[in-house]
């Protein structure tokens, strides 16, 4: 009968290991497939496994790895940790590689926050409630308390791409990350979904889509953000342990659903658009949205942006009293986002996307009494009005006036303040939009009861525009996608 032989040592370290507890011997060596060779000791009873793995070379058996493992850890995640290290080790010591830079690990790093202390050597990466410390040679992991976890002494040249993915490896298994994904998994109707363990934190999981191609008729993604609301909703039903948190896009709607487990101290992510580069005086190039941990930046980039100048360049105004606003109503923050309110523009150059044909004024051949007016070709650009995308002809103190100045856009809205005898109070406020920086200014005297309605509008005028701004790089001469729902059948230039 034919007997199978494996050709990596992946089942044989786990039967070594299982053995040797089996067994409750306090030394056990093990020859492996491919010319791998495994020593494990246990000097007490009860204490933790020390672990030596060889891999073959020219000279004889190399030691790649030396572990010390908490008597606490699975055999099963020895083992895997183990062949995780046989997979991504090279056999042949070379000294010149063997302590990679620690900035290029952590930038290569697919799990936890990386970081350093003040006065101690080496990088350390939370990864919730472990912590990870990467120094030369050494790779040290310790879960929540001193005296669990495990400590490796690698050797061979270690590049940074292996000990990035060893590391990452090491601290999913360690806390178990993928749990709480396969549970969520479970509960998932069959659908375009993949469910993945978050990078950050291992009580917390990620519901995303299956990749799809680009839907042109939904650029901005609304169908999708619609289907994760429906799953979030379903999941909340089953499992109201649960906390849920929706990841949303430039675009205003939702590209993931994170879930966490309610009683773990699992912090927010918070989202964070990144310029790749740049293309020119009037093109941000290629951008894209990242989601971290609310707080600063733990790990120095080599590469620093400069700093930003809070203080807004435009001269940005606060009306010294709220006003009546007879037809007013209070619109929740809520998720909504807003549209075009249908006015005849075109796309046209510069950081500002939005334009109007400029015209010149001649008679009409057909009625000589009469002028008409006739496009130039050239364009410039237009002063805007938009509005929420709850509906048609929102109400009157919602809608924003969009002013182009050069990068920077003004725009001017009337934010709700309460309301007095069975009316509306507004407060009229402008803010300073700069596309160039992709940031939203307020006024120094905005008030303080105001500033987060300020804010978050603030936020979504910017998401807009950037919407906008990428509709025009896909060659769409009008705008389709940031119409509102009930404009979409036709073009604006249709209502002209």
């Amino acid at each position: 009968m034919y007997e199978f032989e494996p050709a990596s040592p992946t089942y044989a370290i786990s039967d070594t290991i299982v053995e040797h507890h089996l067994h409750g011997r306090d030394r056990t060596r093990a020859d492996l497939p491919g010319g791998y060779r495994l020593t494990l000791r246990t000097r007490e009873l009860h204490g933790q496994l020390e672990a030596a793995l060889f891999a073959p070379s020219p000279t004889g058996p190399a030691r790649i790895c030396t572990a010390r493992i908490s008597a606490h850890t699975p055999p099963a995640i020895t083992s895997r940790i183990l062949d995780t290290v046989a997979r991504y080790a090279p056999a042949l010591p070379d000294a010149r590689d063997a302590h990679p830079p620690l900035q290029a690990v952590a930038r290569l790093l697919a799990t936890g926050a990386p970081f350093q202390r003040p006065g101690e050597q080496g990088l350390f990466v939370q990864f919730g409630p472990a912590e990870a410390w990467l120094e030369r040679r050494r790779l040290s992991v310790i879960l929540g308390s001193p005296g669990s976890g495990l400590s490796l002494v690698l050797g061979g040249p270690w590049d940074a791409p292996s000990t990035a993915r060893l590391t990452s490896t090491v601290l999913r298994e360690l806390t178990e990350a993928e749990q709480l994904a396969g549970e969520v998994a479970s509960l998932l109707e069959p659908g375009p979904w993949q469910v993945l363990s978050d990078q950050w934190h291992p009580d917390a999981a990620l519901v995303l889509p299956a990749p799809l191609s680009p839907d042109p008729e939904d650029p901005l993604g609304r169908r999708i953000s619609r289907a994760l609301g429906e799953v979030q909703h379903h999941l909340r039903t089953v499992r109201p342990d649960w906390h849920f948190q929706e990841l949303i896009a430039v675009e205003g709607s939702a590209v993931a659903l994170r879930v966490t487990v309610r009683d773990r101290a699992v912090p927010r992510l918070v989202r964070t658009v990144v310029s790749d580069g740049a293309h020119g005086p009037d093109e941000l190039g290629n951008t894209r949205t990242t989601f971290a941990p609310a707080g600063p930046s733990a790990f120095p980039h080599p590469n620093p942006a400069p700093p930003s100048h809070e203080v807004p360049s435009l001269d940005l105004h606060v009306a010294p009293m709220d006003e009546r606003y007879s037809y007013g109503v209070k619109l929740e923050l809520g998720d909504w986002a807003y549209v075009l309110d249908g006015q005849a523009v075109v796309y046209g150059p510069g950081w500002y996307p939005f334009h109007e044909h400029v015209t010149r004024r001649e008679k009409d051949p057909t009625a000589p009494l009469n002028d008409r007016e006739v496009p130039t070709g050239r364009t410039v650009p237009a002063r805007m009005r938009i509005c929420p995308d709850v509906e048609d002809r929102a109400w009157g103190n919602e809608y924003v006036q969009l002013t182009p100045v050069d990068h920077r856009v003004e725009a001017r809205l009337r934010l709700y303040a309460g309301r007095e005898n069975a009316c509306t109070l507004v407060r009229t406020v402008t803010l300073e939009i700069d596309l160039r920086a992709q940031r939203v200014l307020l006024p120094a005297q905005m008030p303080a009861a105001l500033r987060h309605q300020a804010e978050v509008k603030g936020r979504r005028i910017l998401d807009l525009l950037l919407a906008a701004r990428r509709e025009r790089r896909r060659g769409m001469s009008e705008p389709r996608a940031v119409l509102g729902r009930w404009k979409r059948c036709a073009p604006p230039s249709a209502d002209a």
